[in-house]
Parts: structure tokens; sequence; C-alpha cells
């Protein structure tokens, strides 16, 4: 007698094996889309960080372009870190396949107004063949909400999607 398996048995393995194949793919999908924005997220963070330890050494920003105190994935990243008088020096922080996903810049203190990193969501849909959900959850995260939902003092008014920076600013 010959030992082996019969048509059935290898046909049920194959069946077993395409349901859990059909449970498993699109559980891997979702994994790779929550830290897509984990990974953002932290970005923002790790932004944050380096813009206010870099403001706190050098005691300004100057002509500082953003890969001089970040290596945080920014798509203009040798183009200057802050606004010139009446310019904009905005760079977009990469979520997924989305280029513009959050768009964020920085404006030097200025009398009673400190330094200041300002935060820009993606207001187009995005190009064809890009992912716009995990940008629009990354921008719907807790996190970036409490970024976007802060305000900066600027005299009379206020400065809507904007964190402050250094150390004797003031946060509300």
């Amino acid at each position: 007698m010959k030992k082996g398996f019969t048509m059935i048995e290898l046909i049920f393995v194959i069946v077993i094996l395409g349901i859990l194949a059909s449970v498993a793919i699109p559980r891997l999908a979702g994994t790779r889309e929550d830290a897509e924005i984990s990974t953002a997220v932290s970005n923002l963070r790790t932004l944050l960080s380096d813009a206010a330890s870099y403001y706190v050494v050098k005691g300004g920003f100057g002509n500082a372009k953003w890969q001089e105190f970040t290596n945080v994935p920014l798509d203009s990243a040798t183009a200057q870190a802050v606004a010139a008088a009446g310019g904009a020096a905005t760079a977009h922080l990469k979520v997924g396949d989305v280029e513009n996903c959050i768009g964020v810049h920085i404006v030097e203190k200025n009398g009673d107004t400190p330094a200041y990193i300002q935060f820009h969501p993606k207001a187009a849909p995005s190009a064809a063949g890009q992912t716009a959900g995990v940008c629009d959850k990354v921008i719907a995260s807790a996190p970036v909400q409490a970024y976007l939902g802060s305000k900066v003092k600027n005299g009379t008014s206020d400065v809507e999607n904007a964190m402050a920076i250094g150390s004797n600013t003031k946060i509300y």
C-alpha cells in the first residue's frame, strides 16, 4: 500500500489556505495603513521637537533651511524654513503616496508673537493614483487634530493651526 495524500485531502488543504488568505490579506493592508499613520504623526512630533531644539540653541531661525535642523522627510527640504516677509516657505509632509498631505511653515518671532510652526492640511483632492484615504486618516487622528486645533496669540488676534516654538511661549 502506497503512502500519500488523496486528491480530496489536497483540495481541502487548498480551500483552507484560501480561506486563511482571504482573512489575512485585508488585515495586512490595514496594518500597513496604521503604520503610515503612526509614522506621519511621529514625523510631525519630531519636526516640532527638532525646530524647538534648533530655535533654543541658535536663538532663532535666521535663514535656516529645513534640512539644517530636521531629518523629517519633506518635499522641499532644501527650501528655507522661515517665510520671508510676505512670502511663504511651506514644506509638505509626505504621507503614504500623498505628496502634499500636511503643509508646514515656520514664522519667526515678531514682537510679542512667539516663533511658531503653522500647519496646513491638504485642501485639494489627491492626484490620480494617490491614496487620499491615508492622508485623511492622518489629519483626522487625535494628535494631528490637537496640532490643528492649537492657536498662538498674535497681538489681539489668534493664529489658527499653529504651535508655538520656544521655552517662554504660551500655547493654549
